[in-house]
């Protein structure tokens, strides 16, 4: 699905394609349940109430409690349950972006535009590889964590870029894509979505300058 919004330059069906993935591996409709239901053990009817009385509804919100919330909301677990909450909030991608336009002054409508990408894994195994297999209770086979980067154009809603990568402790990549025919200021949006989880996509404004293309400057010249 993700393929056939991207071959047609949809952005808003192949990111709901993306998150419909998400969606899939971890049994979790997103509106209408909560994300900390991902989290083994803490999905059930008796555990979402206690969630939602302590304002926990993300995974994120798991992983900030305080050591007493913590453990007052796990107090009537088995060790072996606590465990599979550590080991999925240990899991959890928590990635730090950073994104740099190459030749930002010297864009030209129809020609490629390179945005260099820096993904940083909160990761606290000393090893450099990628985390391991997904941890998703309810899907049948072991899956490998993926992300997609993705570049658009929401005024038009057309989506110039998709990428796949995977990120171990760290990652630098590249993007390109063909700036927008029209000249001036043009707004773009990059994301970073999870193919996997959910509650961990980002969002980025890119703002990009469009000069007038060589071709259609010489038109005007000789005009």
């Amino acid at each position: 699905m993700v393929d056939v919004a991207a071959s047609m330059g949809w952005m808003q069906p192949a990111l709901a394609a993306m998150e419909l993935a998400q969606m899939t591996v971890q049994a979790v409709w997103e509106g209408r349940d909560p994300l900390v239901k991902q989290v083994p053990h803490l999905g059930t009817n008796t555990m979402l109430p206690i969630c939602q009385n302590m304002n926990v509804e993300t995974v994120f919100d798991v992983i900030d409690m305080e050591d007493t919330a913590r453990s007052s909301l796990l107090k009537d677990m088995p060790p072996r349950h606590i465990a599979d909450i550590a080991a999925y909030v240990n899991r959890y991608p928590n990635i730090e972006v950073e994104h740099e336009i190459t030749d930002a002054d010297q864009i030209t409508a129809g020609e490629l535009v390179y945005i260099r990408v820096s993904l940083d894994r909160d990761w606290d195994d000393d090893s450099d590889n990628v985390p391991g297999p997904v941890i998703a209770p309810f899907f049948p086979y072991s899956r490998t964590e993926g992300w997609w980067l993705v570049v658009g154009d929401p005024r038009t809603q057309t989506l110039l870029v998709v990428k796949r990568v995977s990120v171990g402790r760290h990652l630098d990549t590249r993007v390109e894509f063909m700036a927008p025919e029209r000249e001036g200021p043009c707004k773009l949006k990059m994301f970073l979505m999870c193919d996997a989880y959910l509650g961990c996509d980002q969002e980025f404004d890119v703002e990009i300058n469009v000069l007038q293309g060589d071709d259609e400057a010489s038109e005007m010249d000789e005009d």
